[in-house]
């Protein structure tokens, strides 16, 4: 990845051949500077990918850090990862762990764009698309707080465009910021509203999605003291106990990692 350094980089596409699809991925980290700042798994990212309405392709993998749903500019493009000189970052890996797979082969390629000092793009280009994992094990039916990655004020605070939760029985979620209830939904009113904006919800993945509506001012979901948060908590209500995984989408700055 080192190649693209001068470069901001909107998606990465793996061409995987032989017998290789998705499945057989079981982690893909992006680091910069050494840090882990995106992971995930094949087919988790496939559900994912889907969800937010992009094409699905057995031979084709794609971490896209752009929105491309999105309905304004900057929502579109805030995410990408800005490799310039300004940025700060001196190396950039992809690694991908393969398990099960007959004689695989990897390649890929890579979309980038140069990096502009157009002030329009003077507020987003800063942030790049965190993407932080977490595994929690619900023991039996009930509403519990889930423990997102980055979610707690007094670690810091994260800025999030949406929560991923993996689960096949999670049926109902709420969100509370400062003590007050924003986001109270079945599984089944949350998922219509998400379709009249163009997502496409998939099985065993429940979606917290404040930027929906593909734009981003007054969106974000932002547990920071920044930004005047003390407290902040996402709750799930589970018909049956099961392991969940739970993944971020968070828009911060190099800075920040």
């Amino acid at each position: 990845m080192n190649k693209f350094l001068g470069t901001v980089v909107e998606k990465i596409t793996l061409d995987l051949g032989g017998t290789f699809t998705p499945s057989h991925i079981t982690s893909i980290q992006l680091k910069l500077n050494g840090k882990v700042v995106w992971e995930s798994s094949g087919s988790r990212l496939v559900a994912s990918n889907t969800f937010l309405g992009g094409a699905t392709d057995s031979t084709k993998l794609k971490i896209d850090f752009m929105d491309r749903k999105a309905v304004t500019v900057n929502a579109r493009q805030v995410g990408s990862i800005d490799l310039s000189a300004g940025s700060g970052v001196t190396s950039a890996r992809i690694e991908v762990t393969i398990s099960g797979a007959t004689a695989p082969t990897l390649g890929g390629f890579v979309d980038v764009s140069p990096p502009t000092n157009d002030p329009a793009e003077a507020g987003i280009r800063p942030l790049i698309a965190r993407r932080h994992a977490a595994t929690v094990v619900v023991g039996a039916a009930g509403t519990f707080a889930l423990p997102i990655p980055h979610i707690d004020p007094a670690g810091g605070g994260s800025n999030f465009r949406r929560i991923f939760i993996y689960s096949a029985n999670m049926n109902a979620i709420k969100t509370m910021r400062e003590g007050v209830t924003e986001h109270e939904l079945t599984k089944a009113q949350n998922e219509a509203a998400q379709k009249d904006n163009g997502r496409v919800p998939q099985a065993n993945l429940f979606v917290f999605d404040p930027c929906q509506d593909g734009q981003l001012t007054g969106r974000t979901w932002d547990t920071r003291p920044v930004s005047g948060v003390r407290s902040a908590q996402v709750y799930g209500t589970f018909s049956a106990g099961e392991t969940v995984t739970i993944e971020t989408d968070e828009l911060l700055p190099i800075a920040a990692y």
